[in-house]
């Protein structure tokens, strides 16, 4: 049996107290890359025994079990799938173990051995051209998949043994296997689905094009080929505003960036990525942010109209990039997609549609920058105010 681990996701692995390696540590802090790996040889070469099945005489028995933010347990209870499988949810970035036994009287030494396989594509990351479903990560070194087995034998009987992992920061489907050995035998399959819409927390909804905005094209799209999906209150706000902006110049607002399907991270950094926060696109984890390309938006009057256009949903338009402000008055009718998408890396606007109602997150969303009045002003700066409401 030669199960396949992606070493990146794990916290540390936790060993009870009869065992010689009491702690290991996977999380990678204060380390190099070099010594993650050197750390994942140490732990295997202490684990990999096993036992014969005819051994078998125990129960085998295991448990899922959150660790909140305030340090309390919470255990997960599987849901089936639409084919009949048995599957978790769970937010990115949340805390877990897995806690297994071998229950029964006088059961025998037993063993177990568990790993997981990402599937992120699933989940609207696309990062390898040559086999998408199943994309890994990378050792530095080798630059071939990053894998582990976890395993561990001569484990006494009716003594529970704990693994304890981190979800990884973005979304992904998880292929979840582990085989018990010796005193106790069993195979079990679990698909874990990392996504912002465990237990209904934020339903995700796509949007789709209209007449009045466009939906950007670029590079971008072939490693997160659908990254228009926000809370339905999201997309009903942000249609109107670019409804609104249509009505008012005859010209459409293009949608750069929202999220992805399952929520959750939107960039990954190779190669140890699971956990890696960063730069760009720190925000567009839960369906409240949109991107909107502002190269478009060229004069001070039509800025100023489309602030105020937001300012009526509750809304403040941010430029964000290297330069903001620097596209001012700037022809870019005659620039190509891939040219335009190098433009908004400088300055582009930045919609945040969180709401002080929304469920608490972590990690936090962005704070939204309030308008000075959502209040019409008293001479609107739109060429046709009689639009507005």
């Amino acid at each position: 049996m030669k199960p396949v681990l992606h070493a990146a996701l794990f916290l540390g692995l936790a060993m009870p107290a009869f065992s010689a390696t009491t702690t290991m540590d996977f999380d990678g802090a204060n380390k190099t890359h070099d010594s993650i790996l050197t750390h994942i040889t140490e732990a295997l070469q202490d684990s990999s025994m096993g036992l014969p099945e005819n051994e078998a005489n125990g129960i085998p028995s295991h448990r899922l079990v959150e660790i909140k933010e305030s340090g309390e347990e919470e255990i997960i209870q599987p849901v089936k799938t639409l084919d009949g499988k048995d599957s978790y949810e769970f937010m990115p970035n949340a805390k877990h173990y897995w806690e297994f036994n071998c229950t029964g009287q006088s059961p025998k030494p037993w063993g177990i051995c568990w790993s997981y396989t990402f599937r992120p594509a699933m989940a609207g990351h696309n990062h390898t051209s040559s086999d998408p479903y199943s994309y890994s990560f990378l050792n530095p070194q080798t630059n071939k998949p990053l894998a582990i087995e976890i395993c561990k034998s001569g484990l006494p009987g009716n003594t529970p043994f704990q693994i304890h992992y981190k979800a990884p920061v973005f979304s992904t489907l998880v292929l979840d296997h582990f085989e018990y050995s010796g005193g106790c035998s069993g195979t079990y399959n679990y698909e874990d689905r990392v996504t912002v819409t465990a237990r209904n927390l934020i339903q995700l909804a796509e949007l789709v094009e209209e007449p009045y905005f466009n939906l950007k094209e670029s590079p971008d799209q072939q490693s997160h080929p659908g990254n228009f999906y926000a809370t339905p209150d999201t997309n009903s706000k942000m249609k109107q505003i670019a409804w609104e902006y249509y009505q008012q110049y005859n010209e459409k607002l293009t949608i750069n960036d929202m999220g992805l399907i399952w929520g959750g991270r939107y960039y990954t950094f190779y190669p140890y990525n699971c956990w890696t926060d960063g730069q760009y696109h720190k925000f567009h984890r839960y369906g409240r942010q949109v991107d909107v390309r502002s190269s478009s938006v060229n004069t001070q009057q039509k800025r100023d109209c489309l602030k105020e256009l937001a300012c009526r949903y509750q809304v403040d338009p941010i430029l964000e990039g290297k330069a903001p402000g620097s596209l001012l008055g700037r022809d870019v009718s005659m620039l190509s997609e891939s040219e335009l998408d190098v433009l908004d890396r400088d300055e582009h606007y930045h919609f945040n549609f969180t709401r002080p109602t929304d469920p608490s997150v972590y990690p936090a969303d962005d704070q939204r920058k309030e308008c000075s009045s959502y209040l019409p002003p008293e001479v609107s700066v739109c060429p046709k105010p009689y639009l507005i409401k």
